[in-house]
């Protein structure tokens, strides 16, 4: 079975690229992939995919990264008591969550709390670091990230995780491993999808939605990112764009993904919106 499903994904990418303007029939957006041992790139919109938006919570990637490095957190598993004062009228936010479970859901408030944490010096450091995008935190300290100062381009995002999971980052091993495994969303018979969906509007410019990650499979790693600037959009039907567009790359078994759209199952860290304070997910 694992032999077949090599040999299916092999015809696929050696067939050449496919068109993936039918993905995008209607939707201003753009989605790149990076293969992790040729260096090839796929690419539909490149020149949206140059364009840099706010990460939103894709950048719960490097925030539990820093966190972790620098003990704001213990480990995934580390909780932190909701406040009541919040008044967050989304359920899957309004509660104690550990850094798994904030990572899973897209609480903004508990990545907050470790940006506070962590501090603006350590922040900033990490940043210029792992040359993430623009390194702008100036927007504030629990703010930057979702719609304020930073921003970053599909191509960067591909390329952060790169050398996030080649070790590149500076990062101790242990940290490096831990978020790998808070990231892991999906997986299967010689296959493993990891990712993180995003979504947030800057005043005054489109609004930016994402699902960013990598699926590792027996032959090698694959870093994709979609941006979607449609705000009829929410994570969900994001998530679900990506894995459609894996699954005709050859990168997830395309039969799965069709039963997983008629069902309307779409895997984990979604995350959804509140009424005060988080702004975005």
């Amino acid at each position: 079975m694992r032999l077949a499903l090599i040999a299916i994904w092999c015809c696929a990418l050696c067939a050449g690229p496919p068109d993936l303007a039918r993905h995008f029939d209607g939707v201003d957006g753009a989605f790149v992939l990076l293969n992790g041992k040729t260096g090839q790139y796929t690419r539909y919109n490149p020149q949206r995919a140059g364009r840099r938006f706010p990460p939103c919570s894709t950048f719960k990637i490097p925030n539990s990264a820093i966190a972790l490095e620098t003990g704001a957190a213990f480990d995934p598993g580390f909780t932190l008591p909701y406040d009541p004062r919040l008044n967050l009228d989304n359920p899957d936010w309004a509660r104690d969550h550990s850094m798994r479970s904030a990572f899973a859901v897209s609480a903004v408030w508990y990545y907050q709390e470790m940006a506070r944490r962590i501090g603006a010096d350590r922040m900033a450091k990490y940043l210029r670091q792992f040359q993430y995008g623009n390194e702008d935190i100036s927007g504030g300290l629990t703010r930057f990230w979702l719609g304020a100062s930073l921003r970053i381009s599909a191509n960067e995002q591909v390329d952060f995780l790169r050398r996030f999971y080649e070790g590149r980052l500076g990062l101790s091993d242990r940290a490096t491993r831990l978020v790998k495994e808070t990231m892991v969303v999906d997986h299967g018979p010689g296959w493993t999808l990891s990712g993180k969906t995003g979504g947030c509007r800057a005043e005054g410019e489109d609004f930016a939605l994402w699902y960013v990650g990598y699926i590792e499979t027996q032959a090698d790693v694959h870093y994709f990112a979609l941006q979607i600037g449609d705000k009829q959009y929410d994570r969900l039907r994001a998530q679900r764009k990506a894995r459609a567009i894996l699954a005709e790359l050859g990168l997830l078994p395309a039969a799965q993904e069709r039963r997983r759209r008629r069902g309307g199952s779409g895997g984990g860290g979604t995350g959804g919106g509140n009424r005060h304070g988080g702004g975005g997910g």
